[in-house]
């Protein structure tokens, strides 16, 4: 079948995905206090962010100002600009632009009858003695493309220096290269005062050239050096920036597909370098020339497809700003603003500003095991498109054995009237797809492939569950064929594929936790499972509830294998159990309580728990006279 590859314009989704579910709680809620702590969701006063795509941030004075891709929906601006004292509310200045220059009209062979209707990837810098403004103009999906300069003495409109003045193009690529494609630009400058444009977009990859500082063109015979090739197909990466911290450079990148709306599955990553032209290696040692970057931003809750990097330091603060697309507003993109903290060398990236309205940050990554299985499910080479899934060894450490599954919007399935859930691989970004779904198969390999959210075939990646005996679950395709799940074996190397189902033990799957986690209320997002009276530093309590998520709390929790499909949760903070009154206590109707860890074994089997997947994103904990629905989360 066809696989198609979108760029660029972004398009809102038709439907927002399932958040939440509605299964009622076990545990009491509403009415209990709030812990002490700072919150960690947005309150009811939380501004709307502004719309953005490719965000770029400077600071001028008091304010910082922004510039942004001009997308279809804002007319005929060419890079919208906009300024905020506080990051959380921002004035609409006039755009760079109302028409594209000549200039650059000439080097992709466009007029102004077909002229682009937005121009991409703003990057702004001080050169010292004036704003220099690169931006990109392309012709779709092609390598057709250029980098130009703008310049202006002062980002206020009202300052008399204020005054963008075309420069003309800088950098340009031919349709039908493979070399590199010319856009998504960003300056940087070295420790020794050099100047540097970093560019590039799928083809080639990402790419660096040295610049004329004195002119910010080209400088004279400077070659293009590589800096990032994935080596899979359409090499999707984009986006790049550069920041010095310490005796290290450090390269960010947006890795696989923006403009899919909140089908949109942008990641960050991030490698270092201590010399600014590379080799710049991930965390692991592995070259972004070969494949590698560490990961340190992807999409959660309404933030999807979180993308393009830019990182600006001012006043102390290293500031990192993308954009993404917001699941609660049909997929429109808009802007996060965000901080770097360092720690052993590395950046971690911050909550944005203007913080999520949902607790924790996407659902929590799992592995797959077969029932009675020496093995999970994973890739073993973890990379690239088409491979095949098998089973392999558990570690709890390996990316590639590790899975988000998540409920998706059914507006894109051929008649709509199922969702079906995604399996979505933490290494390759990659979600579980049976490649023959659309044709007459009945049986074959269950592979991976990039996400196809918006895609009429997008039922090849999506999956349903159906209890099964002991808390295991059965994983059916939704493509309308009696298909599940089957594990070709039981052992590392066995291959996992689809066939008719029969009830054996090898089309029984259990879910095992990966680290901490959060019991998320299924009908308040901002509430998570907690320990009445109790701070993560001193403990305390013992009476379970629903809480609004904050700092220093005792809402985290590890899920750990009791054999069979059988899981023992422990409180993070206080290291006690979850149980349920009905076995230790005999009261009705049943509570959920915590015991301490030496008095675990008195639970009996009201402190084992199960755990199954259901196909609207929720969980059902169950023991003994007791069912908790869940959403499980990353902390």
């Amino acid at each position: 079948m066809t696989r198609s590859l979108l760029r660029r314009a972004w398009v809102p989704a038709l439907t927002a995905a399932v958040l939440v579910g509605s299964a009622a709680l076990t545990a009491p809620a509403a009415a209990a206090p709030t812990p002490a702590g700072p919150p960690l969701v947005a309150g009811a006063d939380r501004p709307a962010d502004p719309i953005a795509h490719d965000p770029t941030l400077v600071k001028e004075g008091d304010w910082f100002y922004l510039a942004v891709t001009g997308d279809a929906a804002t007319g005929s601006d060419y890079i919208p600009m906009k300024r905020s004292k506080d990051l959380r509310t921002w004035e609409e200045l006039p755009p760079v632009f109302t028409e594209l220059p000549a200039g650059v009209l000439a080097a992709i062979g466009a007029t102004p009858a077909d002229a682009p209707q937005d121009a991409w990837a703003p990057d702004l810098s001080w050169s010292g003695s004036e704003w220099r403004l690169y931006y990109s103009a392309s012709r779709f999906g092609t390598t057709n493309s250029v980098t130009a300069l703008a310049t202006t003495t002062s980002l206020d409109p009202a300052d008399p220096g204020h005054g963008w003045v075309d420069r003309g193009p800088v950098l340009e690529s031919e349709a039908g290269s493979d070399e590199y494609n010319a856009i998504d630009a960003n300056h940087v400058t070295d420790v020794e005062g050099g100047e540097w444009l970093t560019f590039g977009s799928f083809f080639g990859g990402l790419k660096i050239v040295a610049l004329d500082p004195a002119t910010g063109e080209l400088a004279a015979g400077a070659p293009v050096l590589p800096l990032v090739d994935r080596g899979i197909q359409y090499n999707p990466v984009e986006g790049p920036s550069i920041i010095r911290h310490g005796d290290h450079y450090y390269l960010f990148a947006a890795f696989d597909y923006c403009c899919r709306g909140e089908e949109s599955d942008y990641r960050v990553v991030v490698g270092r370098s201590t010399s600014i032209t590379g080799p710049y290696v991930d965390r692991d040692g592995v070259s972004l020339l070969e494949g590698g970057g560490t990961e340190v931003l992807r999409g959660y809750n309404e933030f999807q497809g979180t993308g393009h990097p830019d990182v600006y330091s001012a006043g102390g603060v290293d500031y990192f700003v993308n954009h993404y697309y917001d699941a609660l507003s049909d997929g429109t993109p808009r802007l996060n603003v965000r901080t770097l903290s360092w720690s052993d060398g590395w950046p971690t990236v911050s909550d944005p500003v203007n913080p999520s309205r949902s607790a924790g940050h996407g659902s929590a990554y799992v592995q797959v095991v077969p029932r009675d299985g020496a093995a999970v499910v994973s890739n073993a080479t973890c990379g690239y498109a088409g491979a095949n899934l098998a089973l392999v060894a558990a570690s709890s450490t390996d990316p590639c054995q590790q899975w988000q599954i998540d409920a998706r919007d059914a507006a894109q399935v051929t008649d709509g009237s199922e969702t079906g859930s995604r399996f979505q691989n933490r290494k390759s970004n990659m979600a579980a797809d049976f490649p023959g779904c659309a044709e007459a198969q009945t049986s074959g390999d269950v592979g991976q492939f990039d996400w196809l959210g918006n895609f009429f075939y997008n039922v090849c990646q999506r999956w349903l569950f159906s209890p099964a005996p002991d808390g295991y679950t059965t994983i059916s395709s939704i493509a309308g064929r009696n298909l599940v799940w089957t594990a070709e074996g039981r052992t590392p190397g066995a291959d996992l594929g689809v066939a008719t189902p029969t009830g054996a033990a090898n089309q029984q799957f259990r879910f095992q936790p990966v680290g901490e986690v959060l019991l998320g209320s299924t009908t308040d997002q901002t509430r998570t499972l907690g320990v009445a009276g109790c701070t993560a530093a001193k403990g305390n309590g013992n009476k379970v509830r629903m809480e609004t998520r904050v700092s220093g709390s005792c809402q985290t929790w590890t899920v750990t294998s009791a054999g069979g499909a059988g899981y023992t949760v422990t409180n993070a903070a206080t290291g006690s159990v979850l149980a349920s009154t009905s076995c230790t206590t005999g009261s009705a109707p049943a509570r959920l309580r915590l015991l301490p860890a030496k008095r675990a074994g008195k639970a009996g089997e009201c402190g084992t728990w199960t755990l199954v997947p259901g196909d609207d994103g929720t969980w059902s904990l169950a023991t003994a006279g007791t069912t908790q629905e869940v959403r499980l989360l990353i902390p």
